[in-house]
């Protein structure tokens, strides 16, 4: 015998069988299952979201050319102060930082 008068043996995996059908699933009979079994439903989006048809209700992002990051840990009262800060002067984080450091710069000079 040479190399190619060598067979492969064929296997059978019955793929010529057909599977049964998957009988239709009731998507109530699923609801009430994952409800019994603890899980919760995912919560609808409020209409404020709903009528900015498909856009984000956050600010559009822009190049500010910060590249530097700055990492720290704040009293919840002060970085809830910052927050404040940025949302009622439409400014990012890191420009209140920066007003922030400006002004403590000028105040001892």
């Amino acid at each position: 015998m040479t190399g190619n008068d060598k067979k492969r043996a064929t296997l059978d995996f019955g793929d010529d069988v057909e599977p049964p059908p998957v009988p239709p699933v009731d998507p109530n009979a699923v609801k009430a299952a994952t409800r019994a079994a603890g899980f919760r439903e995912t919560p609808k989006a409020p209409e404020l979201f709903s009528s900015l048809s498909g856009r984000s209700a956050r600010r559009t992002r822009r190049k500010t050319g910060r590249t530097e990051q700055f990492a720290t840990r704040l009293r919840a009262d002060t970085l809830e102060a910052i927050y404040a800060y940025a949302d009622r002067n439409e400014i990012t984080l890191a420009e209140t930082i920066e007003r922030a450091m400006r002004a403590l710069v000028e105040g001892e000079g």
